[in-house]
């Protein structure tokens, strides 16, 4: 063959090599995930009754499963106390938030209680421990406002005027604020319900209401602050930190297991009787050994077709150079027939210079006895 025809069907057979390799490393990953299927299964059973078969790999694989299962507990143990801290740190944040919602509406509704209260001290008909509470808010309030009234009734000049009507609004604003102020602390008392309500019954409602939720979303506060308290009681120093080092442990832990559970698998294969049952294994383990089986025999089937593959490169490899030394003998040849052609050429050469030196000579006369 032509050394790049050798060259191309290499490189082909290089490919399906390659392919057969990954193939096997494929049924290897089977393989592995197999064992540890095995492992599990015959396990279950070996805990009960002992089968008699890979004992020394079943105990690793049990002690190996053991501290996994150890590590794993420590992990979620750390995980769970972090997401606890966070989810209950998460929930006081928005029940905080819920209950400054409620200050708006709830200062509008005491708003109203202060101007019936405020109604109610203009005509002197509020009860008396009620009025202690408003006479402090209202009067100083009242005086003012009279005060600055009468004046403007008085007061004849324009500029003048437009500075208390300027007063005058202003004080005005500022009765909502004390009219608010007035009705938080007669609700803070509760004194609320001596109030004139009847005639405006959805204060008392939206009063109600309010209290309601504010209750609620107070309780609810103290149940998640008083989980808080509860884990800070029981705090892991670095939490993050310790569960980053859980977690590295874990998954330590998980790999050798893996390994146990690998070993533990294949040597239950290998040792197991061919007698072997399902009334002895389980119907999954006999499964499982039939898998096993399979990818076992494909591995064996491709690593020989490979080695096949391989021969038949090293075959093309020497036929390579068998036609290379082909050629260099081809070569050599042509070599050696101008070198007995250019050798020729010298003795007929040297055989006409001889013939000339002959024919310049005299010939010797014949020797006569004497």
């Amino acid at each position: 063959w032509p050394p790049s025809m050798i060259l191309s069907t290499m490189g082909s057979l290089q490919a399906d090599i390659q392919e057969k390799q990954k193939a096997i490393e494929q049924h290897h990953e089977d393989l592995l995930a197999l064992y540890m299927d095995l492992a599990k299964s015959v396990s279950l059973i070996e805990e009960n009754v002992s089968l008699g078969y890979a004992r020394s790999e079943y105990e690793q694989y049990r002690d190996t499963l053991q501290k996994w299962e150890e590590a794993k507990q420590s992990f979620e143990q750390v995980r769970v106390y972090i997401q606890q801290m966070q989810d209950r740190s998460r929930k006081v944040k928005e029940i905080a938030s819920d209950i400054k919602a409620l200050a708006q509406p709830k200062r509008k509704v005491h708003a109203q209680i202060g101007a019936i209260a405020y109604e109610a001290y203009g005509s002197e008909s509020l009860p008396g421990y009620i009025e202690e509470v408003c006479q402090p808010l209202f009067e100083e309030h009242q005086r003012k406002t009279r005060k600055l009234e009468e004046r403007l009734e008085s007061y004849k000049g324009k500029l003048g005027r437009q500075i208390l009507h300027l007063r005058l609004d202003a004080a005005r604003r500022q009765m909502m604020g004390l009219l608010s102020k007035a009705g938080e602390a007669l609700v803070a008392i509760g004194c609320e319900a001596d109030l004139p309500l009847s005639r405006h019954p959805e204060v008392g409602k939206q009063l109600e209401q309010l209290r309601k939720e504010e209750s609620a979303l107070q309780q609810e506060m103290e149940l998640h602050q008083s989980a808080i308290a509860r884990l800070r009681s029981e705090e892991v120093p670095s939490p993050k930190s310790r569960l980053e080092e859980l977690s590295q442990a874990m998954k330590k832990e998980e790999k050798t297991y893996q390994r146990a559970a690998h070993l533990y698998g294949k040597a239950l294969y290998e040792s197991l009787p061919d007698s072997v049952h399902a009334g002895m294994v389980g119907q999954k383990a006999i499964s499982l050994m039939d898998q096993i089986t399979l990818h076992r025999s494909r591995i064996r089937t491709l690593e020989e077709e490979i080695k096949n593959l391989q021969n038949l490169i090293k075959v093309q490899e020497f036929e390579a150079q068998i036609e290379l030394e082909k050629q260099k003998i081809d070569h050599l040849q042509t070599q050696i027939e101008t070198c007995n052609r250019q050798i020729a050429q010298v003795h007929a050469s040297i055989q006409l210079k001889q013939n000339k030196i002959n024919e310049l000579l005299p010939m010797k006369e014949p020797e006569s006895d004497g």
